[in-house]
């Protein structure tokens, strides 16, 4: 009897942790595509001040993916070896697989403000890619950025926004929260 009695309180007390746990695990897989994105951004920010070229970050609005290429401008024919523009980073873009959000995660919301030395890049960028990518965050080789956020969340209502704060190209990551009022807050810093 008292076997019965210990094991129908352990059953009880399971069931009274069963949600949160599961709760809580959702809020992890957030959290992890949140500190992908964050170390994409870094990653591109260094690329920039490395390499002397403009990076540009993209994701799929409502999807999982994203990338980040150099930004080859038309003059760069000439250092080609081949003379052809965008020739040598778009092959090696190709043949890379295109990077992912962790499963169940997707890119909600978000936005990058377009500055003057920024937006013939962007408007070639929106008009080659489509609507389905984002409005590109540039990556300058001075070490600034422009000014941008990013809300990932999940299916579940949970979701972490990214700041991006363009004079020091500085990323800051939120709490979880919840999604929708994430979704609603389109101001661009933080």
């Amino acid at each position: 009897m008292e076997m019965l009695l210990v094991l129908a309180i352990i059953v009880i007390a399971a069931a009274a942790v069963a949600p949160r746990m599961t709760g809580m695990m959702r809020n992890v897989t957030v959290t992890s595509a949140a500190n992908t994105v964050r170390a994409e951004l870094t990653r591109a920010h260094v690329m920039a001040m490395k390499t002397g070229r403009v990076q540009v970050f993209q994701y799929e609005l409502g999807g999982r993916k994203y990338k980040l290429e150099p930004w080859i401008a038309d003059d760069d024919a000439i250092e080609s070896p081949n003379g052809e523009e965008k020739s040598a980073p778009s092959l090696q873009a190709k043949n890379q697989a295109e990077p992912v959000l962790p499963e169940g995660t997707k890119f909600a919301a978000g936005d990058a403000a377009i500055e003057s030395r920024s937006e013939k890049i962007a408007q070639e960028l929106t008009d080659s890619h489509g609507t389905a990518w984002s409005r590109p965050i540039m990556f300058y080789p001075d070490g600034s950025a422009g000014d941008a956020y990013i809300v990932v969340g999940n299916d579940h209502n949970a979701g972490i926004r990214i700041d991006l704060r363009g004079m020091t190209a500085a990323v800051h990551i939120s709490e979880v929260k919840d999604l929708k009022l994430l979704e609603e807050d389109t101001t661009l810093s933080k």
